[in-house]
């Protein structure tokens, strides 16, 4: 218990400055810290700077015209390979239950002077480590026994790392009805994470003609670069 010095004592008068000095410090880095958290939104830290959570993604994580020689794109045909957003062979995966917000965007381009070919790029953000996991599932399914077989679409991985070391090319080949008999017509789909997002490129071909491997080497890394804002 504190008592205040004698009159006659100054090094106990000089002791119960300093402890009264010390009380108003301690009052005071209290009050201030109590301020902070009254500005601070309902249930935030002060001190941590967590961003919100990515509801909408913007257009500039998409591929832009600029990307593709000046072809515009628009929003992706609802029945334009569904299954493609995100690939899931041998699925469903669990990871999909962590997905937020997605987007999709398709482009007509020109690989030719007589013929285009269709271009649909996917982006969405996962939720914690959906992501990593989404691409661990989706590399198991296509990395086993060499391939996959899966509701008549067979998947082969064609390479690794071309947009960052978290990324892979595919190729799917398909059995499609032509002129009263079947043909297989091959797409090649680029699937890499950013941070907590997953992006697919794919080259689907024209009507019956296949995608082009180095059309979608070549701009999945720009894809890529485009998504990582939303990191």
């Amino acid at each position: 218990m504190f008592r205040y010095p004698r009159r006659d004592d100054p090094t106990a008068r000089v002791r119960a400055g300093w402890l009264r000095s010390g009380i108003g410090v301690v009052l005071a880095l209290a009050l201030g810290v109590l301020s902070l958290v009254a500005a601070s939104p309902a249930g935030a830290s002060p001190l941590a700077g967590h961003p919100r959570p990515v509801t909408v993604i913007p257009d500039g994580a998409m591929l832009q015209p600029a990307d593709l020689g000046g072809v515009e794109t628009m929003p992706a045909a609802g029945d334009l390979r569904p299954w493609l957003r995100p690939p899931q062979p041998a699925g469903p995966y669990r990871s999909l239950a962590k997905r937020g917000a997605d987007r999709a965007i398709q482009a007509l381009y020109p690989v030719s002077d007589i013929r285009p070919t269709v271009l649909l790029e996917y982006v969405a953000v996962f939720r914690g480590a959906g992501a990593a996991q989404y691409l661990r599932e989706l590399t198991r399914a296509v990395t086993r026994c060499g391939g996959v077989t899966d509701q008549g679409r067979t998947w082969r991985v064609v390479g690794t790392g071309l947009a960052g070391r978290h990324s892979l090319l595919l190729s799917v080949r398909e059995t499609v009805g032509y002129d009263g008999g079947n043909r297989v017509q091959t797409s090649y789909v680029a699937v890499a994470r950013t941070g907590h997002a997953i992006v697919v490129l794919a080259d689907i071909g024209w009507e019956l003609g296949d995608g082009h491997q180095e059309l979608v080497s070549g701009l999945a890394p720009v894809a890529v670069e485009r998504a990582a804002v939303l990191r």
